[in-house]
């Protein structure tokens, strides 16, 4: 299993979103209401924005949820940034691979932090929708 941006890619950047929510739970809504905020008109010209279905959970106890975007990614990073500004919400991402860099100055040591995973299906072909850990030896 790889850490979702511990690696870099040419056309794809992955983003973790802090999202407060009442249930703990992430929907498909959360992700198009902050590229949907700053629409007028859309920056990106080509690619797209997925869930990546990955959670970074930090030593205070903040849920990051993934995403990663491909092609135009000047484009879909000034789209999500605006996005995250109009929501008043905060981003962060992997640096060097080892750590979790927030927009708002904090930084952890990726070991320090926990991670889960949602709506993957497990190694016997069955979905599983809920929150489930992630041993950090299996991606770190």
């Amino acid at each position: 299993m790889i850490l979702p941006g511990k690696e870099e890619f040419d056309l794809r950047e992955y983003r973790y979103i802090y999202i407060q929510s009442g249930n703990g739970k992430i929907t498909k809504d959360n992700f198009v209401n902050i590229i949907a905020s700053a629409n007028s008109p859309l920056i990106p010209k080509k690619g797209g924005v997925l869930s990546e279905n990955f959670i970074i959970i930090t030593p205070d106890n903040k849920h990051f949820y993934g995403l990663s975007y491909s092609k135009d990614l000047i484009g879909w990073r000034q789209q999500i940034e605006k996005g995250i500004v109009i929501l008043d919400l905060n981003i962060g991402e992997i640096k060097d691979g080892k750590y979790f860099s927030i927009l708002n100055g904090e930084k952890y040591k990726l070991e320090d932090c926990q991670f889960e995973r949602y709506n993957f299906y497990d190694e016997t072909g069955n979905l599983i929708k809920s929150n489930t850990p992630v041993e950090k030896e299996k991606i770190l």
